[in-house]
């Protein structure tokens, strides 16, 4: 029974083997193209012409623009360097070495907070009470929301008639941001 099973298995990998080896398109004959097939791609050249002639042209007028360009002339004030009051010498805190580069104080420049975008609000009047809801979205989120629950980072401090006012949690200073329906 082994032998069997062994030499199913040999021939289904021979069988497999050969399947993958096999050309995906049948082999053509050595006798060359159809006088059909040379027929399209004679009528497929004379139709390629023209535009090939046209790119052609195209390409030339673009190499002769490149040459006949004006090399670039640096310009003769430097943006990033600041004259004296008296403009004789660049402007200097005094600490520095003649002929030696200013230093440049870069200040982090914190990125802007992103505020979520009211875009509507609801009401519901139970037992004479009227609760109000916000729908607020920021970026791909949206939430309704009530006054103490939680949207990104902000905290829903009171919604209003028209605006709601949000606390950022995260800041600090615990601001406060009121948004309006736009």
């Amino acid at each position: 029974m082994r032998r069997v099973a062994l030499a199913v298995s040999i021939s289904g990998i021979l069988l497999l083997a050969a399947w993958v080896q096999a050309p995906a398109s049948p082999v053509r004959d050595a006798t060359g193209p159809t006088a059909s097939e040379v027929d399209a791609a004679d009528q497929t050249a004379r139709s390629v012409a023209p535009v090939a002639r046209q790119v052609d042209q195209e390409a030339d007028r673009l190499r002769q623009h490149l040459a006949a360009r004006v090399p670039f002339t640096p310009p003769a004030r430097d943006p990033f360097r600041f004259k004296s009051k008296t403009g004789s010498e660049p402007f200097s805190t005094g600490s520095r070495e003649k002929g030696s580069d200013p230093v440049v104080l870069k200040i982090p420049v914190s990125p802007p907070i992103a505020v979520p975008t009211l875009i509507g609000l609801t009401e519901d009047s139970v037992g004479g009470v009227v609760t109000r809801a916000a729908v607020l979205s920021m970026g791909d989120d949206m939430a309704i929301v009530k006054p103490g629950q939680t949207f990104s980072r902000f905290v829903v401090r009171s919604i209003g008639p028209a605006s709601v006012e949000l606390v950022d949690v995260t800041s600090p200073t615990q601001t406060v941001t009121t948004i309006t329906i736009r």
